[in-house]
């Protein structure tokens, strides 16, 4: 049985490009800290691959730090600013952020809320984008951090968060956009007038698990998670990932250059498939913008009323080796199972959530694939609405 694999959200497969990248440097083993000639090379690959990304997330080279990815990323963040706080007075600060955040923000964010912090949290339309004037009217003269993504990992829906950061010049506020749905696959703008972080990870643009990066612009001061070695200007210790380096910074480079591309390629494919289950017949319903404009292509989370998700995506593993998610992979973690709280913010009927599937590709994805999916979708939809008794076929 072939394998089709329909979860680019979760994690992507390295790009030829960046598996030759990490071959090149599989026998330079030294550490890029030593003074020596061996490392000079190494030293060299860290410094090219920030440029590599500076240029793919529109921000200066001397402003990245290299991290394990999006979580160590998105926490560092969040550690820079209220890491800083003076004991026991978290109580002064003020917080916002969306319903919507990955849980490597709202976890922390919830953590530090314990601690004393107010934290005020956004509900978003029942599309899922989040409304620029509702949160800005909950800024008060206390608020000190604000944390809006860039696009939803769950729904692909696009967040105002260039809007927002016009909004926040002058004003003092640290903005920290989780980018790590977007880096790589959609234009991403740098703000260097405000306090300003943007989060990303590797394997979500074809490069490998475990490592990522944070940028900040110059009002930022980053407050270090992790202390020892002081590599990465003292801001982030740890002996660099420079295998993890090598093949980033050539999936940067890739996807630098053909970004449009693939976003046209991928809004076809969205369409064609929309159009594919139209014609079979099949009743769906799509959680997430139907402005083209707020919606990233590659994301569909698509709800097929009277059918439990978990039921219909395990037919479709093994039935027809089709890998698709019930919403985000790391959510899967969970020890109890627990409804999307994306799609729970968005407030979708129950029903909906739960016969909720995000299909997400890529563009590797071929029109066959998406041929094959569609008729799976159909003929599965149709198999387990027969077999519940609402549908005879």
């Amino acid at each position: 049985m072939t394998m089709l694999y329909f979860d680019f959200n979760a994690t992507t497969p390295m790009s030829h490009k960046s598996k030759m990248a990490i071959q090149d440097v599989l026998d330079q083993f030294a550490n890029p800290s030593s003074r020596y000639r061996l490392s000079n090379h190494l030293i060299t690959l860290i410094h090219q691959a920030k440029e590599s990304v500076s240029q793919l997330v529109g921000g200066l080279p001397e402003r990245i730090i290299f991290t394990s990815g999006g979580t160590e990323s998105n926490n560092l963040a969040l550690h820079s600013v209220f890491g800083q706080l003076p004991a026991g007075q978290l109580s002064r600060y003020h917080a916002i952020c969306s319903a919507i955040e990955h849980s490597s923000i709202l976890e922390p964010l919830r953590w530090y809320q314990k601690q004393g912090l107010k934290l005020t949290i956004i509900e978003p339309s029942k599309t899922g984008r989040i409304d620029l004037d509702t949160l800005c009217n909950a800024i008060t003269p206390q608020t000190c951090f604000i944390a809006l993504m860039a696009i939803n990992n769950e729904t692909g829906v696009i967040q105002p968060y260039d809007e927002l950061a016009y909004r926040l010049k002058g004003k003092g506020i640290h903005l920290h956009c989780d980018a790590i749905q977007a880096v790589g696959k959609w234009p991403i703008r740098c703000f260097d007038d405000i306090p300003l972080t943007i989060s990303f990870s590797g394997h979500k643009f074809y490069a490998p698990k475990g490592v990522g990066g944070l940028y900040y612009s110059q009002q930022v001061k980053i407050y270090p998670l992790l202390h020892g070695g002081g590599q990465e200007q003292g801001l982030r210790s740890g002996t660099e990932n420079t295998l993890g380096i090598a093949g980033l910074a050539a999936a940067a480079e890739e996807a630098n250059e053909k970004l449009i591309q693939r976003f046209d390629y991928c809004r076809e494919m969205r369409v064609y498939l929309l159009t594919q289950l139209d014609k079979l017949g099949v009743n769906y319903h799509l959680n997430g913008e139907t402005n083209p404009e707020y919606q990233a292509p590659w994301t569909l989370n698509i709800s097929f009323p009277g059918i439990r998700a978990e039921a219909l995506a395990s037919r479709l593993d093994l039935c027809h080796g089709i890998s698709v998610s019930l919403g985000s992979a790391c959510s899967n973690n969970s020890q109890t199972p627990q409804r999307s709280h994306v799609l729970l913010a968005m407030q979708s009927p129950h029903s909906y959530i739960d016969s909720a599937l995000r299909i997400s590709f890529g563009h590797v994805t071929e029109w066959k694939a998406i041929n094959v999916l569609a008729n799976a979708l159909q003929q599965e939809t149709q198999h387990l609405l027969s077999i519940s008794g609402e549908q005879k076929i």
